[in-house]
């Protein structure tokens, strides 16, 4: 998974020239199982979780690539090197392992935005939990969150399994929710004020902070 923010915050050249020279080129390498680009939109929600830690940057794209190891992703990437750099005023690369917590049996569409919205946002745990307590605990949590967000049609958790840009933000994983529609992000994110209080508690647990909650439109290149 990679981060980006856009030189002099040019949203839109940023993912136009991902959209149609860096993902075309990525997604023909042999390498390549998977590629996704995300590009940021105005959130239209309210404060979620009243006095939430909302730290860092607001990302411009977010780019999530299959790969069956490090050393492909990055030949798949290295010739965009020079490019994302002038682009882009940061960049954060991330090694990551998801685990699908609900996916809804639809037709997804190649090449073209997906329906709704994606939520994305990453998640530091306590530092008194261990990986594996961790790990636990926020896997504990995902049937109670299908629940509560009864709109989402997909949620993944990624956990982070090794910070690949030096200086990187220590994140430990990434919620990852797609509603289907504004509706059913805005008006059936929470079932009820009684399971929004449920969340509440239960991610207080493991959570200690986290960035910017990520609000984008997904295409689904490979």
């Amino acid at each position: 998974m990679s981060q980006l923010l856009a030189a002099n915050r040019d949203r839109t050249r940023l993912g136009a020239w991902c959209l149609a020279e860096l993902a075309p080129r990525v997604a023909v390498h042999g390498g390549i199982q998977g590629l996704i680009v995300n590009l940021a939109q105005n959130n239209p929600l309210p404060e979620l979780y009243p006095g939430e830690a909302l730290q860092g940057d607001d990302f411009d794209v977010i780019l999530q690539a299959w790969v069956p190891s490090v050393a492909v992703w990055r030949d798949a990437f290295k010739s965009f090197g020079e490019a994302l750099r002038s682009r882009c005023a940061k960049q954060y690369d991330y090694r990551i392992t998801d685990w699908t917590v609900k996916h809804d049996h639809v037709l997804l569409p190649t090449g073209q935005p997906t329906p709704g919205y994606k939520l994305i946002r990453g998640l530091v745990f306590h530092p008194d939990l261990g990986a594996a307590a961790a790990r636990r605990q926020w896997a504990h949590h995902a049937q109670l969150a299908v629940s509560v967000h009864a709109g989402t049609a997909r949620y993944t958790q990624h956990w982070v399994d090794e910070v690949l840009t030096p200086g990187g933000p220590a994140v430990n994983g990434f919620s990852d929710l797609h509603f289907p529609s504004l509706e059913a992000m805005r008006d059936r994110y929470f079932d009820s004020p009684r399971g929004q209080q449920e969340i509440v508690h239960d991610i207080g647990h493991f959570i200690v902070a986290g960035s910017k909650r990520f609000c984008g439109q997904e295409y689904r290149i490979k």
